[in-house]
């Protein structure tokens, strides 16, 4: 096989190398989300909470079992009578215990016909599932954060390494003219070397930029659960689009959509219905209990009505005294409801607090935006005007240098401000419960 063909083959076994695949902002949540294990995970709690459920209902249902049984025995217990010794010697000889067959078949019947505990079970069990829900959406934004936020840092990264890839050819164009200046004999051979060593100095920079945008890669990669060094191109880019909102209305927003308010509230409502079931063993239940079916010696008999056996009843069950168990029980009971008061606090206090910080960072990256917007283009004009100074020579290496890396400074701080405003976005969305992925609408505010 030659070497054209290895080439080929190569080329087919690996299209992802020679073509990174296009992904979107939008398809790096939706992959997350099928693939996460935490969401799996909280989905699979809410089954087992159905399964709560459904084991509470079960209480509140007859219990019914079909019961089959065949025993050989032989019973001497007349032989052991104390008054066995007074028979005639002829009917004692003849009273030897012989083996014997008996087969019993029935299906009995449980049934709880009042508890106090036995709505209150069922409730409680149905509020958790509710719980479990709430928890299964929490996890989901927590996850989409995760891969807005993991997506915006490769976008992040792969515009750094468009801010170094200009500041080096900027260099090497300086580099070009001081060393057309040396040979001109208008420059200094310190003007080339400082030139070189600044050229040198910016592409290690790059090579760094390049390695933090291959880990940024990876960690895209992991939030979707797939190999990390899977080439991506992004579809997206870092926008601005106004979100103005008050500390006050998030706060509002947070504390009625939030998942865990919810769950909060939720939970105040399943301690209250487990201190009434505590309290429920204190207190009477009626049960009822039944049986029919046969038993027999010989199996022909079976559903013969000769041989029926059948029993009910009913049994009422009042608590006396239990050694304070049940005391124990409600007090814990009691305990975890005041704890839960507790939590309630601490995320009232909590969701103030993102909801005021959330705002804040949204003031912050739209003010720090706008300034660098506007340095930007004036650190673009002063390195203009520098460098047509230094080939009038007017001005100096060391004056365009600076002019340069003020430029490379004003467009990392301004790629940096939309990362900073898009991910402030993200997070106050997150904060008020809403999707952290904005809608894929154009939106009606200023994009730059």
């Amino acid at each position: 096989m030659n070497r054209s063909v290895l080439l080929l083959i190569a080329a087919v076994a690996l299209p992802s190398a020679a073509h990174p695949e296009p992904l979107s902002r939008a398809e790096a949540v939706a992959r997350a989300l099928a693939v996460n294990p935490e969401v799996r995970r909280s989905l699979e709690d809410v089954a087992a909470l159905e399964g709560q459920v459904d084991e509470a209902k079960a209480d509140a249902l007859p219990e019914i079992s079909l019961i089959g049984a065949g025993t050989r025995y032989r019973d001497p217990s007349l032989l052991n009578s104390s008054s066995f010794d007074a028979f005639p010697p002829e009917l004692r000889e003849s009273l030897s215990p012989i083996p014997a067959n008996v087969f019993d078949g029935y299906a009995q019947m449980r049934q709880t016909v009042f508890s106090f505990k036995l709505q209150k079970a069922i409730r409680a069990a149905s509020l958790a599932r509710t719980v479990g829900e709430e928890e299964v959406q929490r996890t989901r934004q927590a996850v989409a954060l995760l891969a807005v936020r993991a997506y915006n840092e490769y976008l992040l990264s792969i515009e750094k390494v468009a801010v170094g890839e200009k500041a080096v050819r900027q260099k090497e164009k300086h580099l070009e003219m001081a060393q057309n200046r040396r040979t001109a004999g208008v420059a200094t051979e310190l003007d080339v070397l400082r030139s070189a060593v600044d050229l040198e100095n910016t592409r290690a920079i790059l090579i760094r930029l390049k390695g933090e945008a291959d880990q940024s890669r990876g960690r895209l990669n992991a939030a979707m659960v797939r190999p990390v060094g899977t080439p991506i191109e992004p579809t997206d880019t870092l926008t601005y689009t106004s979100f103005d909102v008050t500390p006050e209305e998030a706060e509002r927003r947070a504390w009625s959509e939030r998942p865990e308010a919810k769950a909060i509230a939720l939970n105040e409502r399943i301690y209250s219905e487990l201190i009434g079931i505590a309290q429920a063993d204190s207190r009477p239940r009626l049960d009822f209990y039944g049986a029919y079916g046969w038993s027999v010696r010989e199996p022909s008999n079976f559903f013969d009505s000769d041989f029926a056996r059948w029993t009910a009843g009913v049994t009422l069950t009042i608590p006396v005294f239990d050694g304070f168990r049940t005391r124990g029980k409600v007090a814990q009971a009691r305990a975890e409801r005041n704890k839960i008061s507790h939590d309630r606090v601490t995320l009232e206090n909590r969701i103030r607090l993102e909801a005021k910080e959330g705002v804040d960072r949204l003031n912050v990256a739209r003010s720090v935006l706008e300034a660098a917007d506007l340095n930007v283009s004036q650190a673009q004009r002063a390195l203009v005007m520098t460098q047509a100074n230094y080939q009038h020579g007017a001005s100096t290496t060391l004056d365009v240098i600076d002019a340069q890396a003020a430029l490379t400074l004003a467009d990392s701080n301004r790629i940096q401000a939309l990362f900073d405003h898009a991910m402030a976005r993200a997070l106050m969305r997150y904060v008020m419960a809403q999707d952290p992925l904005e809608p894929s609408a154009t939106p009606s505010g200023e994009q730059r």
